[in-house]
């Protein structure tokens, strides 16, 4: 059963340290891709320097956010009373999703990933479950995980603290090799050649036939616009690689505890920390104030739009349309 999660447009301040405040309202909620054919529209760029953010209140904490595409969000979500819910975003609205035996039935603080097609996986503790539109359904004879990811139907990858597997869509394989350390806290694969983990002991690199140790020490987040543009958040600082096996550089614009990265492309990752964030435009960072101060934040989004969450708030931005 849909549930819309209550939310509200405001007038929002565009903010830049290069350029001076500007206001604006924007009050649509998604739109086509950037130079649509058909659109019906002029052709346009969209403009990361200046965001409008939609305010969207949750009574819920927000402990997960996955994004695919500007009408493909998950949100793993929190109750009063320490339930977990799933929340789908369609670009429209927010639906809480249930389970196919038990409507009732709460989740686990798991991660969820979903493919191209819609379909999605989510981790528990008992095992697998799969979304095909309808209902979650428990994957017989799959793993019981945490951290979920994957490039494709036939490429999903999931772990506990302990273990990491793989599976080709039918089956679930037992995958641990050296070079991937316990503690696993999150996937991320890009493609078959290209998949990260991260955790309580570092982060490691999958090439599609060997494991390689990039980072060593606690890493909260890994996030990638391509193979070649690496980023991690560690020890509260943010940290940049052009690829594996290359150096990592170590930086801190906020000047506090960054606390999640989230990279669009070469010229579009954000870092955010208690109450503020900054995005790099490819030659420097700027300041891009958030209509929250939470101090736990997640971040993610697409080339379209992004998502931050706080504590018990999650904010929904769009990139400022320019016509070309």
């Amino acid at each position: 059963m849909a549930r819309s999660i209550k939310h509200y447009l405001v007038s929002a301040a565009l903010l830049s340290v290069a350029c001076g405040g500007r206001t604006a309202i924007e009050s649509e909620l998604s739109w086509p891709a950037e130079g649509a054919a058909g659109s019906g529209s002029a052709p346009y760029t969209l403009d990361w320097s200046h965001v409008v953010w939609d305010d969207t209140i949750l009574t819920e904490a927000v402990s997960y956010l996955w994004t695919r595409s500007v009408d493909d969000t998950w949100a793993v979500v929190a109750d009063d009373l320490g339930s977990f819910h799933r929340e789908h975003w369609d670009g429209v609205r927010w639906t809480r999703t249930m389970a196919e035996n038990d409507p009732s039935t709460r989740f686990d603080e798991a991660q969820v990933w979903a493919a191209a097609n819609g379909n999605a996986f989510g981790g528990s503790s008992k095992e697998v479950q799969r979304w095909f539109g309808q209902r979650w359904s428990d994957w017989p004879g799959s793993p019981a995980c945490r951290a979920v990811g994957g490039s494709a139907l036939d490429d999903l990858w999931c772990a506990t603290e302990s273990e990491l597997w793989h599976s080709d869509g039918v089956s679930w394989t037992h995958a641990m090799m050296p070079g991937v350390p316990p503690g696993i806290r999150g996937i991320l694969a890009r493609a078959r050649n290209d998949v990260w983990i991260w955790g309580d002991r570092g982060a490691s690199h999958f090439d599609g036939a060997l494991w390689t140790r990039e980072i060593n020490g606690r890493v909260k987040r890994v996030s990638a616009s391509g193979p070649h543009d690496v980023w991690a958040v560690q020890d509260g600082n943010v940290l940049h690689s052009t690829g594996p096996g290359s150096a990592w550089t170590t930086q801190n614009p906020t000047g506090g505890q960054i606390a999640s990265v989230w990279s669009e492309s070469l010229t579009n990752t954000w870092v955010v920390a208690a109450g503020a964030a900054m995005r790099w435009d490819g030659s420097s960072w700027q300041l891009m104030e958030l209509p929250l101060t939470d101090e736990r934040l997640l971040i993610s989004g697409s080339s379209e739009d992004i998502w931050i969450a706080g504590s018990l708030m999650l904010i929904h931005g769009h990139p400022v349309r320019r016509s070309r």
